[in-house]
């Protein structure tokens, strides 16, 4: 008799087996014994706005094709649709690939359809809620009580969620505004970080908003949370001229050694050179080739933001003479001198070429 009634139940279990999947759905046993089921498997979390599912139909019998109907909503009860698609299939497992972008950053459910040939309409169990990614998010500067720089060519970075190659890659729209008027525009960036080009102006007050859109049509535009302004430095009180560097030079990483001072607030005719241990002329940088030496109250010798450079050009020495030949490996001093005022010294270390 034991036996028996184990022989029964054994005949009516059904043992499903699928690796990775999270929703399992077993439906009403029909006279015949045979279990049917249907299994959508998607992320646990949502990391794209076009995510993939995994679709099987178990005990549907061989009529084909099965006509599968995928719904996402954002509401349990399935009146919030925001995707209705129906496949016609004759497989009984298949991906089911998104490409129409879920909204973004919201909660989700979903489940599948399968109607039969035979007319019999069989439904996978819902899953939810899952929340979507946000399509776009802007991240520097983003601050909701405004950033302040003190470059001109502050760095821009924003983020978007990664979508299926069937509709993408993105494509970024960026625009700056001044006081609620454009003032930079640039378009079909691919990346999404970006330099402006030109310096900005200081002591203005600027928005930045992304636009990123996909080749079907579907877009999004971010504005930042707060404004930012660009600020000038305060100015020098004092005339100075820093340690020269790289020092000794060569070094592994630049070719000329590079200066930098500071004129005070009065301004200055400024002379530097390069002297012999003996004090005889060897190089003059300023005036260098531009014929300029007079310096207004300032910074001088730093790089320009957005380059790959701390170092002026217009300030450096290469270790070659007045007359173009290359001089000799030793030390070497660095005049400076402001106006009437006492010249300064730094000790240079040229370890020839």
């Amino acid at each position: 008799m034991m036996t028996a009634l184990c022989g029964a139940a054994l005949r009516r279990l059904v043992v499903v087996l699928w690796v990775g999947l999270s929703v399992v759905a077993v439906l009403a046993t029909p006279a015949r014994g045979a279990a049917q089921t249907i299994l959508l498997d998607g992320p646990t979390a949502l990391s794209s706005p076009t995510p993939a599912f995994q679709f099987l139909a178990i005990g549907l019998g061989p009529a084909r094709p099965l006509q599968v109907r995928l719904q996402v909503s954002t509401t349990p009860d399935f009146v919030g649709l925001v995707l209705d698609s129906v496949f016609t299939r004759v497989d009984t497992a298949f991906t089911i690939q998104v490409t129409r972008l879920l909204p973004s950053d919201r909660e989700v459910y979903w489940r599948a359809l399968v109607r039969a040939l035979a007319g019999q309409v069989f439904e996978s169990v819902v899953t939810g809620p899952r929340r979507t990614p946000t399509w776009l998010d802007l991240i520097a500067p983003d601050s909701p009580t405004g950033n302040s720089f003190n470059i001109r060519r502050p760095l821009f970075v924003w983020r978007s969620a990664p979508v299926t190659n069937a509709v993408g890659p993105w494509r970024y729209d960026l625009e700056l505004t001044a006081n609620g008027r454009p003032a930079v525009a640039v378009g079909g960036l691919a990346d999404t970080v970006y330099r402006p080009t030109d310096d900005l102006q200081a002591n203005t007050s600027y928005r930045w908003n992304v636009r990123a859109y996909l080749a079907n049509g579907e877009s999004v535009r971010e504005f930042s949370a707060g404004s930012f302004v660009i600020t000038d430095p305060p100015l020098p009180t004092t005339t100075i001229l820093y340690q020269n560097f790289p020092n000794p030079f060569p070094s592994a990483t630049a070719f000329n050694t590079c200066f930098w001072f500071d004129i005070g607030a009065t301004g200055a005719a400024v002379k530097l050179d390069i002297l012999d241990l003996r004090g005889n002329q060897v190089r003059r940088i300023v005036p260098g080739s531009d014929g300029i030496s007079e310096f207004a109250p300032g910074r001088y010798g730093r790089g320009i933001a957005g380059t790959d450079s701390n170092c002026d050009n217009r300030f450096v020495w290469d270790g070659l003479a007045e007359d173009g030949r290359t001089v000799a490996p030793g030390v070497y001093l660095a005049r400076f001198q402001a106006g009437n005022a006492a010249p300064i010294f730094r000790r240079v270390v040229f370890r020839g070429r």
